[in-house]
């Protein structure tokens, strides 16, 4: 049952509702509103807690703390994040990927094993399959998309690169549907996903690399092109 509070909880401060410095109702309030123990409250908020979203005080109650004191590689505060579409955490989420996905792609073109390429070929596949669907096919075609990352990154060889991926795996997947979403923004990253493949499977570490690069900068501009649609709505 706690689980349920800190969900409750958790969307409404990572969205803003509850928003820094701001007090949580208390115990007795929210089990009340929630419609559950207060030893289940207590619990959620000590969940809370070790994410860095609250500070529990004794006899001043719970406050919501900044955001820069925020897990913010905790699977469910990234869940959250992708929920509410928070636009400068994916400009975040870009600029550490344009850190580390480049060099994984290049030593992907170096490390790669056949089994490895045969996936990113079937994963570029399914998105070159979904892609003149969309929206329809969106579940489809971002799954697939995941599936390229993510297979890239544990083609990098590197198990510290691997679990990297594994961690931002829920970012990355809202990630990656929100920019499906920008106008023209498949119709931008399906050719260059085709380079980063044919650069693997070449064995060019270097065209491998600059193709990611691209690759994430052309999200990056379709995400800044979805943040402009949003200010205007």
């Amino acid at each position: 049952m706690h689980g349920q509070v800190v969900e409750w909880l958790g969307r409404r401060i990572v969205s803003g509702e509850l928003s820094d410095g701001s007090q949580l109702p208390n115990e007795a309030e929210l089990a009340a509103q929630l419609k559950v123990s207060r030893g289940g409250v207590r619990e959620a908020v000590k969940a809370l807690a070790a994410k860095g979203l609250v500070e529990p005080r004794p006899r001043l109650g719970t406050r919501v703390l900044p955001r820069r004191e925020w897990n913010l590689m905790d699977r469910e505060v990234i869940n959250w994040h992708g929920e509410v579409l928070d636009l400068d955490f994916l400009n975040n989420l870009l600029e550490l990927r344009l850190m580390v996905e480049p060099g994984a792609a290049q030593l992907a073109a170096e490390r790669a094993t056949d089994e490895q390429i045969a996936v990113l070929d079937s994963a570029y596949a399914g998105m070159a399959e979904h892609a003149p669907g969309l929206p329809a096919t969106e579940n489809a075609f971002v799954q697939a998309d995941l599936t390229f990352h993510l297979t890239l990154l544990r083609a990098s060889g590197n198990p510290l690169i691997e679990h990297l991926g594994r961690l931002l795996e829920t970012s990355l997947h809202h990630g990656l549907e929100a920019s499906s979403h920008a106008p023209g923004g498949v119709q931008a990253a399906l050719p260059l996903h085709r380079a980063v493949l044919v650069a693997v499977r070449g064995r060019r570490p270097t065209a491998a690399s600059r193709a990611m690069r691209r690759l994430i900068e052309t999200t990056s501009q379709a995400v800044e092109q979805l943040t402009e649609l949003s200010a205007r709505s």
